[in-house]
């Protein structure tokens, strides 16, 4: 009865052990993510996010199985954040989150492979890329990567940043078009809290009565789910200069992130 395998003639298995080869060479079967993507092409998600976890699992470091798990994330669980019951601020289950992570220890290993490739996505990350979580991400990755511009793109002419303070509400405080910093305060209403103007790549900011101090922009990270995981988030971190005599904004560093104020 024929096999898929013929039987080794005589002449081949001299060649064999003369090449130290004691079986026939087998075909390498193809690794967890190279059967994810096939899956993926075929529109099976469930299948090959599956395959990409196992990738993952083997190593941890695989740029492409990160990317692509970040692709089926979005398209198994996009529409859940409109459900009732769906927890917008469980972010280890929140799979806008969960997405960002893998994108961002993605750009972290090899921003120069996987960035273009996230960029001209338009299928996987389709639904992702859509919400202000991921464009204020990407800003993020622009700062990381330092692209050409970006001190405009982040701040342009208003910005929005958040201080965050352990045990407290968030402040919000504002760098206005007029080169005003606007502290808003927890009633809604707002105060002036300073001045600002464009330095270099960051800004100079005059807190009150303090001494006027370089920030610089930064790409900072964000953990979440015990530390597991993390998404890129800009900061503006205060550099040399008098130190604020109270802790409060001015110390820093003010942020743009995904992370939703509601959440905070």
């Amino acid at each position: 009865m024929p096999t898929s395998l013929s039987k080794p003639t005589r002449g081949s298995l001299l060649l064999m052990l003369c090449l130290g080869i004691s079986q026939p060479v087998l075909a390498k079967a193809p690794e967890a993510n190279a059967q994810g993507f096939a899956a993926y092409g075929k529109g099976d998600y469930k299948k090959a996010h599956a395959l990409f976890e196992k990738a993952l699992k083997q190593d941890p470091s695989n740029v492409y199985a990160r990317l692509n798990r970040a692709r089926t994330t979005t398209l198994l669980n996009q529409g859940k954040e409109d459900a009732d019951d769906f927890d917008y601020c469980a972010y280890e289950s929140n799979w806008i989150y969960l997405a960002l992570a893998d994108l961002s220890k993605a750009v972290e290993l090899d921003a120069k492979a996987i960035l273009p490739k996230i960029d001209e996505d338009t299928q996987g990350l389709k639904a992702l890329k859509a919400r202000d979580e991921y464009k204020k991400w990407r800003q993020a990755v622009s700062v990381l990567v330092e692209e050409k511009g970006i001190r405009e793109k982040v701040l342009g002419t208003t910005s929005d940043w958040w201080f965050l303070r352990p045990g407290q509400l968030p402040k919000n405080i504002t760098l206005a078009a007029d080169k005003r910093v606007v502290e808003t305060l927890q009633d809604m209403t707002e105060q002036p809290a300073g001045r600002w103007r464009p330095l270099g790549s960051g800004v100079e900011i005059t807190a009150g009565k303090e001494p006027a101090r370089p920030w610089k922009l930064e790409a900072g990270k964000y953990p979440f789910d015990q530390g597991q995981r993390f998404y890129f988030e800009v900061q503006l971190v205060p550099g040399e200069g008098p130190q604020p005599a109270e802790y409060g904004w001015s110390t820093g560093p003010l942020r743009i992130g995904p992370l939703s104020g509601d959440c905070l």
